[in-house]
């Protein structure tokens, strides 16, 4: 049987430390001037004791909170609860009625601004260590019944999510910009991607290795090798079942075999406004999976390598779940919040 063990904040009835400095002018003289009792909404505890102290520099008194208590009634504790039930999949009002049942008095926006909050202590953790492979996909949504668009960037080592950017994944431009930062902090070294023209700009663009994920290629390739194979003369029934086996191996030879393929190919032109013939397309596909070889099989050469973007998927699935359950999003950072909270898979 699978037991989960949730780490959240503790909450103390009282201080066990004293403050260094003070909270406005941070002179370090301070006073003790009294302790007072502070009603809360938790779940084990009804009240703490807060020490007050006095500034003997700026003549101003504030408050010593204990650990796990802020200035709201809400512990952190009950704070990080509300946001892990509603990752779990309950609704906002559904958490308030579920605390509501032990005694606990939370109204569902209270909820959803503890999500917020979870959501941008998560976006705000310390640098991670460096890192060669990144993750990049597309996200999309609606908020506030508009189409919305965005592009992720995921540690594939772990699945987690290193940024979110309302950047639409075709803006090349933009997304580079975006990314390059990211790239010179952590020590990006290779982009795992979808089979995306843009994406492989952009990896150019930012001078990374590009990985692309052989789960798309292949749903590419058998797609368009199916068609072809109901146009095409049977004479090249045996070359599109070659391509099909090579695509799937990812031998060393392979870029050398389909160039050798694309040059006994016959050359046929497309008229302009008519819809290209079978060879025509015949051809391109091979020039195009001859050019792009190397960033198909980067992944046999480099042990870190991932052989599919699967992982950032992974992240984005998560949110696209819990998505479908919400009544829709408000605003851009309601949204960008469900996705930090979901996609990093724990609070």
């Amino acid at each position: 049987m699978a037991i989960i063990t949730l780490r959240l904040t503790a909450v103390n009835s009282h201080p066990e430390d004293r403050p260094t400095h003070c909270h406005y002018c941070g002179h370090a003289l301070l006073q003790k001037w009294g302790t007072v009792a502070k009603p809360i909404r938790d779940s084990q505890m009804k009240k703490v004791f807060v020490h007050r102290y006095f500034c003997i520099y700026c003549e101003r008194t504030f408050r010593h909170y204990t650990s796990g208590i802020e200035r709201a009634d809400q512990s952190l504790r009950l704070q990080q609860l509300a946001a892990l039930c509603w990752q779990f999949g309950f609704s906002t009002r559904h958490v308030s009625g579920l605390f509501g049942a032990f005694g606990i008095s939370l109204a569902h926006m209270s909820v959803w601004r503890d999500v917020q909050k979870q959501a941008a202590a998560l976006g705000q953790k310390p640098p991670r260590p460096p890192m060669r492979v990144l993750g990049l996909d597309g996200v999309y949504g609606r908020v506030a019944g508009q189409p919305y668009a965005a592009t992720v960037a995921v540690d594939v080592g772990n699945d987690q999510l290193i940024s979110l950017a309302a950047i639409d994944e075709h803006s090349i431009e933009q997304v580079v910009e975006w990314l390059k930062p990211i790239v010179a902090e952590l020590g990006i070294e290779v982009l795992v991607s979808d089979d995306l023209a843009e994406a492989a700009q952009v990896a150019e663009q930012l001078g990374l290795h590009h990985q692309v994920c052989q789960f798309h290629l292949i749903r590419w390739v058998e797609r368009a090798v199916r068609e072809l194979r109901g146009e095409i003369q049977i004479e090249w029934h045996a070359a599109l079942e070659r391509i099909r086996q090579l695509v799937k191996e990812l031998p060393a030879t392979g870029q050398t075999e389909l160039f050798a393929l694309y040059e006994q190919l016959p050359v046929e032109r497309k008229r302009r406004g008519a819809r290209a013939s079978p060879m025509y397309r015949l051809r391109q596909l091979v020039l195009r999976l001859s050019e792009h070889w190397n960033k198909y099989r980067l992944y046999q050469e480099r042990a870190d390598v991932p052989r599919t973007n699967n992982r950032t998927e992974q992240a984005i699935g998560r949110w696209r779940t819990r998505s479908r359950s919400v009544r829709g999003f408000k605003s851009a950072g309601g949204l960008q919040s469900a996705f930090w909270v979901c996609a990093n898979g724990s609070i």
